[in-house]
C-alpha cells in the first residue's frame, strides 16, 4: 500500500514537472472587438493535446516509479 501512494506522489510531481520543461504550450487568444476598435473580450483557450500529453507523462512517471520500487523491493 506504502508502495503504491509513494508512486503516484512521485510519478505525479515528477511527470508534471517534466511536462512543464518539455512540453511546449501554444495556446489561442480569441478578442472580440467591437466596431470602435476596443477590445469588449478576451478568451484564452487549452490546448487539448498539451492536456493529454501531461496526462500520458505523469501516467508514465507513475509506472516507472512503481517498477523501480518493486524491483527494489524484490532484491532486498
Amino acid at each position: 500500500m506504502k508502495k503504491g501512494w509513494l508512486s503516484i506522489v512521485i510519478g505525479l510531481v515528477l511527470g508534471l514537472t517534466l511536462s512543464y520543461f518539455l512540453l511546449s504550450y501554444n495556446g489561442w487568444t480569441m478578442v472580440s472587438i467591437g466596431n470602435d476598435g476596443e477590445t469588449l473580450s478576451s478568451v484564452n483557450e487549452l490546448d487539448f493535446d498539451l492536456i493529454t500529453n501531461a496526462f500520458g507523462l505523469v501516467l508514465l512517471c507513475i509506472a516507472v516509479v512503481y517498477g523501480t520500487l518493486s524491483v527494489f523491493n524484490k532484491r532486498s
